[in-house]
């Protein structure tokens, strides 16, 4: 159960630092006022989990992320970019192609690569994190007056 709990956390991480990271190249891309950057981040934020919501991105994520055990460290990133290109897609198409090509463009790189690198990071930290829970680990009590061998 700690484990679940773990990779939910880590998937959660992975989820918001998308929409942060996304909402920062929105803000680079379109251009901000500056006395309000907190509320243009907070607004593009919003907007993007809204989207990953209702694209299913969240949902298709995460069963990647539930079933993902250790398909080495690459697999598993590549495969949440490849779901962000298609939920792009889903939503450039239900929008009735709402981004010019040049942005599109932009978009696509932009998010494939955040997806990319906040996955990578995140199945490193949760590598790190789970460190000897594996099955083969031996839990050994060690008696007071014992060497532990």
């Amino acid at each position: 159960m700690q484990l679940i709990l773990k990779r939910l956390a880590v998937w959660l991480l992975e989820m918001s630092l998308q929409a942060l990271l996304l909402g920062l190249f929105l803000i680079v891309l379109h251009g901000y006022d500056q006395h309000a950057f907190g509320k243009d981040l907070l607004f593009y934020f919003d907007m993007i989990a809204l989207l990953f919501f209702t694209t299913g991105y969240l949902l298709s994520t995460a069963v990647i992320r539930a079933i993902w055990k250790n398909w080495g460290t690459w697999l598993h990133p590549t495969i949440v970019a490849v779901l962000f290109l298609i939920h792009f897609e889903i939503l450039n198409i239900g929008a009735g192609g709402a981004f010019e090509p040049p942005d599109g463009f932009r978009l696509r790189v932009a998010g494939v690569s955040i997806a990319f690198a906040c996955t990578f990071v995140g199945g490193w930290f949760l590598r790190k994190w789970t460190a000897g829970n594996g099955p083969n680990l031996q839990h050994r009590e060690i008696l007071p007056g014992s060497t532990g061998g």
